[in-house]
């Protein structure tokens, strides 16, 4: 199995064994109003988790990801389904944060946005991956107040552009 195949295998696997405990996006839809049209909201979940899943330790120093997941993660998003621990439960910008990825996944698919995010973390590292500060810089105008744009629309433009 390539990588992609066996990232996509466990994504497939995560998101089955949580399916009883999604919960639709579709509660944030006051707090998001603007940014995330309600029918995006719709078709995204997401389950707190005790802990964050991850894959099997063998294949993440195989494959040079242990750093990624040796972080403090609070939310990991895994194609239309993010996961996130109890302490995020109630931070709507750890939520707005996974929806810019959710939007990431949607525009690049599954392969797309695999292949680019794990290339993009091992050209420039975590803080510095254009995946990640597109989220972070969002959701930075987000909890500042700055001003309502529809995310999955700039998502798709600044994709597009490069």
């Amino acid at each position: 199995m390539t990588m992609l195949e066996i990232v996509s295998e466990w994504m497939r696997l995560m998101n089955m064994q949580f399916d009883d405990l999604r919960r639709p996006c579709t509660v944030l839809k006051e707090p998001f109003a603007g940014y995330f049209p309600e029918p995006f909201l719709a078709q995204t979940h997401y389950v707190v988790v005790p802990q964050m899943p991850v894959p099997a330790y063998q294949f993440l120093e195989q494959h040079g990801l242990t750093d990624l997941f040796n972080r403090d993660v609070a939310g990991l998003t895994l194609n239309n389904t993010y996961y996130l621990l109890p302490s995020v439960e109630n931070n709507l910008r750890v939520h707005f944060h996974e929806l810019v990825h959710v939007a990431q996944w949607q525009r690049l698919g599954v392969e797309g946005f695999v292949t680019r995010y794990l290339e993009e973390l091992q050209a420039a590292g975590y803080d510095k991956m254009p995946l990640e500060r597109m989220a972070y810089d969002l959701d930075a105008q987000y909890e500042a107040g700055g001003p309502v744009v529809n995310v999955p629309e700039v998502v798709n433009e600044r994709l597009s552009a490069g």
